[in-house]
């Protein structure tokens, strides 16, 4: 995974701390850096809807980045 894609993802949470999105990806960038446990299936299924709703491209394409990593 792209290091500048888990700034983009960490600087998004920074910034909206108080939401459940924000929440669930700080988990998966953090997952990202150690990688002691397999992601679950409906981990999965919420990035792709979460990448599907994303209007900044910027931070659409990291999430992208952050799937294929954890997920492919």
């Amino acid at each position: 995974m792209e290091e500048y894609s888990r700034i983009v993802i960490e600087e998004y949470c920074k910034t909206h701390r108080k939401t459940k999105k924000s929440a669930f990806l700080w988990d998966l960038v953090e997952l990202s850096y150690t990688m002691e446990c397999e992601p679950e299936d409906w981990e999965g299924i919420q990035l792709e809807r979460y990448i599907a709703q994303e209007k900044n491209p910027e931070l659409k394409a990291a999430l992208e980045d952050l799937n294929e990593f954890l997920f492919c």
